[in-house]
């Protein structure tokens, strides 16, 4: 639960306070983009497909406790809801099916459908760290070779000596070293939803726009393009149907007893990049401490409610 804003100055705000009236001599942003930062889907009953894909402990923990965000923490989710809103007024133009929710609660939307031989084409967008796109796409550093350009050092060092070749670092994508997990799991369950309702899906993809796109460390991590269509493995129906309704009732479990103590496992905390740096709710979970040592002792972290 969306509780409290974090000013420039490191001081919390309730977040109904800081609508109403800013405690600064001015406001860090926009009202309208506070407002929109501040805005939360009311929990229903229902998980979305987006909290089942969450870790149960994330998702548990989101709806129960009361949390800090800063809203400068949150541009780039920002551009991430604008493109999405772009490109689906477009597609709603060119008379294509898109963002349209596929349950009664208004969750679940897809992106955009296709004509495809007769069926669809599945699309969802996603606005990506260059990152996670290299995962993704399998894109791993498999040694250096010298420069194409010819470029030498121009002096000696760790690296080389004056002269010499610059090395650069060769990127490959791998296949086998992909990791499309959880779109995989999102789009087939769109697609199980879908066709449910009579459609033929033949295909999904999804079109990633490289957040860091075109600079030094996306290309420090092999990525050299700011747009990418990535196909969607089409998945046993048994097996997504089975997925879901497990992190459902763990979910629905976690809820009715008002506890939960098993933390996200590594796939669900990003191999812990998340507990570090994207969960907002680490102070009430036993491993989101273990990466924030002394992190606990800061009764600002968790809120004046603490």
């Amino acid at each position: 639960m969306l509780k409290w804003f974090k000013c420039p100055d490191q001081q919390l705000i309730p977040v109904k306070d800081c609508l109403t009236k800013c405690r600064m001599d001015t406001r860090c942003l926009t009202l309208p983009t506070l407002t929109s930062i501040s805005q939360e889907r009311e929990w229903t009953g229902t998980a979305s497909t987006t909290q089942l894909l969450n870790g149960t402990m994330y998702s548990f923990l989101k709806l129960t406790q009361p949390y800090v965000i800063d809203p400068d923490d949150m541009a780039f989710a920002l551009l991430g809801t604008k493109h999405h809103q772009q490109l689906g007024d477009i597609a709603k133009i060119l008379n294509l099916p898109a963002e349209i929710p596929l349950t009664d609660e208004d969750r679940d939307i897809f992106d955009l459908l296709e004509p495809d031989n007769g069926g669809w084409t599945l699309t969802d967008y996603k606005t990506w760290g260059s990152y996670r796109v290299a995962k993704v796409l399998g894109i791993v550093d498999t040694g250096k070779k010298p420069d194409p350009s010819g470029e030498v050092y121009k002096r000696s060092g760790a690296w080389g000596k004056a002269g010499s070749p610059k090395m650069v670092t060769v990127f490959q994508q791998m296949l086998q070293e992909a990791d499309n997990f959880d779109t995989e799991l999102q789009l087939n369950r769109y697609r199980i939803m879908l066709e449910e309702r009579g459609l033929q899906i033949n295909t999904m993809q999804i079109q990633i726009t490289v957040r860091d796109g075109g600079l030094a460390v996306a290309r420090s991590r092999g990525i050299e393009k700011n747009m990418y269509m990535v196909p969607v493995e089409r998945l046993d129906d048994d097996k997504v149907i089975g997925y879901f309704k497990h992190k459902a009732d763990a979910l629905k479990v976690a809820l009715e007893k008002n506890e939960w103590n098993q933390p996200c496992d590594d796939r669900e905390c990003w191999d812990g990049r998340r507990c570090e740096d994207w969960c907002e709710v680490w102070m009430y979970c036993s491993k989101g401490m273990l990466h924030h040592p002394g992190g606990v002792d800061n009764k600002e972290t968790r809120g004046p409610a603490y």
